[in-house]
Protein backbone atom coordinates (compact mmCIF):
# COMPACT_ATOMS: atom_id res chain seq x y z
CA UNK A 1 0.00 0.00 0.00
CA UNK A 2 2.84 2.55 0.72
CA UNK A 3 4.46 1.92 -2.34
CA UNK A 4 0.98 2.81 -3.88
CA UNK A 5 0.91 5.73 -2.43
CA UNK A 6 4.25 6.70 -3.09
CA UNK A 7 3.94 5.85 -7.04
CA UNK A 8 0.92 8.59 -6.80
CA UNK A 9 2.64 11.48 -5.50
CA UNK A 10 5.49 11.19 -7.62
CA UNK A 11 3.38 10.82 -10.30
CA UNK A 12 1.35 14.12 -9.63
CA UNK A 13 4.87 15.85 -8.88
CA UNK A 14 5.86 14.57 -12.48
CA UNK A 15 2.76 15.78 -13.97
CA UNK A 16 2.04 19.35 -12.35
CA UNK A 17 6.13 19.93 -12.11
CA UNK A 18 6.55 19.29 -15.58
CA UNK A 19 3.30 21.50 -16.35
CA UNK A 20 4.79 24.17 -14.24
CA UNK A 21 7.79 24.14 -16.20
CA UNK A 22 6.29 23.89 -19.62
CA UNK A 23 4.36 27.23 -18.72
CA UNK A 24 7.18 28.77 -16.93
CA UNK A 25 10.13 28.17 -20.08
CA UNK A 26 9.12 29.62 -22.75
CA UNK A 27 6.91 26.78 -24.21
CA UNK A 28 3.48 27.85 -23.87
CA UNK A 29 2.11 30.11 -26.75
CA UNK A 30 1.06 33.78 -25.41
CA UNK A 31 0.74 35.52 -28.19
CA UNK A 32 -2.99 37.12 -28.33
CA UNK A 33 -3.01 37.50 -32.50
CA UNK A 34 -2.16 33.69 -34.09
CA UNK A 35 -3.85 30.20 -33.06
CA UNK A 36 -7.54 30.72 -31.77
CA UNK A 37 -8.56 28.87 -29.10
CA UNK A 38 -9.69 24.90 -29.47
CA UNK A 39 -13.46 24.11 -28.41
CA UNK A 40 -12.80 22.72 -24.99
CA UNK A 41 -10.28 25.88 -23.90
CA UNK A 42 -13.83 28.14 -25.12
CA UNK A 43 -16.56 26.29 -23.63
CA UNK A 44 -14.55 25.12 -20.59
CA UNK A 45 -13.66 29.46 -20.33
CA UNK A 46 -16.96 30.92 -21.46
CA UNK A 47 -18.91 28.20 -18.89
CA UNK A 48 -16.66 29.72 -16.11
CA UNK A 49 -17.63 32.92 -16.80
CA UNK A 50 -21.41 32.44 -17.08
CA UNK A 51 -20.89 31.03 -14.03
CA UNK A 52 -19.24 33.13 -12.11
CA UNK A 53 -21.35 36.28 -13.30
CA UNK A 54 -24.54 34.39 -12.58
CA UNK A 55 -23.76 33.73 -9.29
CA UNK A 56 -22.29 37.48 -8.48
CA UNK A 57 -24.24 39.59 -10.76
CA UNK A 58 -26.84 41.96 -9.31
CA UNK A 59 -30.13 40.47 -9.83
CA UNK A 60 -32.27 43.41 -10.77
CA UNK A 61 -33.18 44.95 -13.85
CA UNK A 62 -32.30 48.20 -15.87
CA UNK A 63 -33.05 51.04 -13.02
CA UNK A 64 -33.40 52.71 -16.38
CA UNK A 65 -36.27 53.67 -18.41
CA UNK A 66 -35.35 52.59 -22.50
CA UNK A 67 -36.19 56.17 -23.38
CA UNK A 68 -34.05 58.01 -25.90
CA UNK A 69 -32.23 60.16 -23.49
CA UNK A 70 -30.77 57.53 -21.50
CA UNK A 71 -30.02 55.02 -24.66
CA UNK A 72 -28.04 58.23 -26.05
CA UNK A 73 -26.24 58.91 -22.80
CA UNK A 74 -25.25 55.05 -22.83
CA UNK A 75 -24.70 55.67 -26.76
CA UNK A 76 -22.14 58.19 -26.12
CA UNK A 77 -20.21 56.27 -23.44
CA UNK A 78 -20.34 52.77 -25.23
CA UNK A 79 -19.08 54.90 -28.62
CA UNK A 80 -16.02 56.34 -26.42
CA UNK A 81 -14.97 53.57 -24.57
CA UNK A 82 -16.09 50.34 -25.73
CA UNK A 83 -16.78 50.94 -29.50
CA UNK A 84 -12.98 50.43 -30.61
CA UNK A 85 -13.11 46.94 -29.26
CA UNK A 86 -16.93 45.46 -29.48
CA UNK A 87 -17.70 47.59 -32.79
CA UNK A 88 -19.92 50.64 -33.36
CA UNK A 89 -23.47 51.38 -34.94
CA UNK A 90 -21.06 52.98 -37.91
CA UNK A 91 -18.60 49.75 -37.89
CA UNK A 92 -19.95 47.00 -36.22
CA UNK A 93 -17.13 44.60 -36.34
CA UNK A 94 -13.81 46.15 -35.01
CA UNK A 95 -10.88 45.80 -36.65
CA UNK A 96 -9.59 44.86 -33.07
CA UNK A 97 -11.79 41.91 -33.06
CA UNK A 98 -9.39 38.87 -33.62
CA UNK A 99 -6.36 40.78 -31.94
CA UNK A 100 -7.43 39.85 -28.43
CA UNK A 101 -7.20 36.50 -27.38
CA UNK A 102 -10.51 34.92 -27.28
CA UNK A 103 -11.66 37.04 -29.77
CA UNK A 104 -14.01 40.03 -28.16
CA UNK A 105 -17.64 39.83 -29.09
CA UNK A 106 -19.29 41.73 -31.57
CA UNK A 107 -22.05 43.93 -29.54
CA UNK A 108 -23.14 45.48 -32.47
CA UNK A 109 -23.75 42.56 -34.72
CA UNK A 110 -25.07 40.26 -32.17
CA UNK A 111 -27.05 41.95 -29.04
CA UNK A 112 -25.97 39.92 -26.09
CA UNK A 113 -29.72 38.18 -24.71
CA UNK A 114 -27.94 37.72 -20.77
CA UNK A 115 -29.58 40.00 -18.18
CA UNK A 116 -29.09 43.45 -17.65
CA UNK A 117 -27.70 42.89 -14.35
CA UNK A 118 -25.04 40.32 -16.14
CA UNK A 119 -23.75 42.75 -18.30
CA UNK A 120 -23.36 45.38 -16.06
CA UNK A 121 -21.24 42.67 -13.69
CA UNK A 122 -18.66 42.19 -16.52
CA UNK A 123 -18.68 45.91 -17.79
CA UNK A 124 -18.40 47.00 -13.75
CA UNK A 125 -15.39 44.79 -13.19
CA UNK A 126 -13.81 43.03 -16.34
CA UNK A 127 -12.68 39.41 -16.95
CA UNK A 128 -9.84 38.18 -15.98
CA UNK A 129 -7.16 37.35 -18.94
CA UNK A 130 -9.50 38.44 -21.30
CA UNK A 131 -8.41 41.99 -21.66
CA UNK A 132 -12.16 43.39 -20.82
CA UNK A 133 -10.98 45.55 -18.35
CA UNK A 134 -13.10 46.37 -15.43
CA UNK A 135 -14.85 50.22 -15.65
CA UNK A 136 -15.50 50.02 -11.78
CA UNK A 137 -13.73 53.37 -10.65
CA UNK A 138 -13.57 55.06 -14.47
CA UNK A 139 -17.33 54.55 -15.06
CA UNK A 140 -20.35 55.93 -12.77
CA UNK A 141 -23.00 52.52 -11.91
CA UNK A 142 -25.39 55.11 -13.94
CA UNK A 143 -22.98 55.45 -16.64
CA UNK A 144 -22.60 51.67 -16.72
CA UNK A 145 -26.08 51.06 -16.66
CA UNK A 146 -27.14 52.81 -19.23
CA UNK A 147 -24.42 52.17 -21.60
CA UNK A 148 -26.39 48.08 -20.94
CA UNK A 149 -29.44 50.19 -22.17
CA UNK A 150 -27.77 51.19 -25.19
CA UNK A 151 -26.22 47.30 -25.90
CA UNK A 152 -29.58 46.05 -25.43
CA UNK A 153 -31.54 48.05 -27.52
CA UNK A 154 -29.29 48.44 -30.53
CA UNK A 155 -30.53 46.17 -32.56
CA UNK A 156 -32.94 48.77 -32.73
CA UNK A 157 -31.01 51.04 -34.19
CA UNK A 158 -29.82 48.25 -36.71
CA UNK A 159 -31.47 47.91 -40.61
CA UNK A 160 -33.86 50.83 -39.99
CA UNK A 161 -33.27 52.36 -42.96
CA UNK A 162 -32.57 55.41 -40.51
CA UNK A 163 -29.14 57.41 -39.66
CA UNK A 164 -27.84 54.68 -37.63
CA UNK A 165 -27.82 57.32 -34.57
CA UNK A 166 -29.79 57.05 -31.00
CA UNK A 167 -31.48 60.12 -31.54
CA UNK A 168 -33.92 58.92 -33.93
CA UNK A 169 -35.32 56.48 -31.20
CA UNK A 170 -38.17 58.72 -30.36
CA UNK A 171 -40.39 55.86 -30.96
CA UNK A 172 -39.57 54.08 -28.21
CA UNK A 173 -40.05 57.04 -25.29
CA UNK A 174 -43.18 55.28 -23.98
CA UNK A 175 -43.10 57.78 -21.34
CA UNK A 176 -44.31 60.48 -23.42
CA UNK A 177 -48.08 60.15 -23.80
CA UNK A 178 -49.50 60.79 -27.35
CA UNK A 179 -51.38 64.53 -26.77
CA UNK A 180 -47.68 65.61 -25.44
CA UNK A 181 -45.94 64.65 -28.65
CA UNK A 182 -48.71 66.62 -30.43
CA UNK A 183 -47.85 69.33 -28.83
CA UNK A 184 -43.57 69.63 -29.82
Amino acid sequence: MRGFIVGIIVTLVVVFGGAYVYTTTGHFDTRAVGPTPGTFERRTANRSVDEWVDDHAPKQDNPFPPNPENITQGFNTYDKNCAWCHGSLKQPVSPMRRNFYPSVPQLMTRTPDDPDGNLFYVVKYGIRFSGMPGWDGVLSDDDIWKTVLFIKNSDKMKNTGQEQNPQNLQHMDNSKKPEAQEKQ
